[in-house]
């Protein structure tokens, strides 16, 4: 997953790239690790998996 945080106040985007302010516990890691499931979203061998991201992941401008 990745984030893009917009924002056009210098205040703001200095907050946005102030990221290591935290730590995760042992938990939290193998919380985030259990996610991989060696498998990569986009699958170029199945075209209609690009409409089903855009149906349920909307890019808007």
């Amino acid at each position: 997953m990745i984030v893009l945080p917009k924002s056009v106040n210098p205040e703001r985007i200095r907050s946005n790239l102030d990221i290591f302010d935290f730590r995760l516990t042992d938990d939290e890691m193998n919380s985030v690790r259990a996610l991989d499931t060696n498998k990569p979203t986009y699958n170029p061998d199945n075209p209609g998996n690009g409409k089903w991201l855009l149906k349920n992941y909307p890019i808007e401008d």
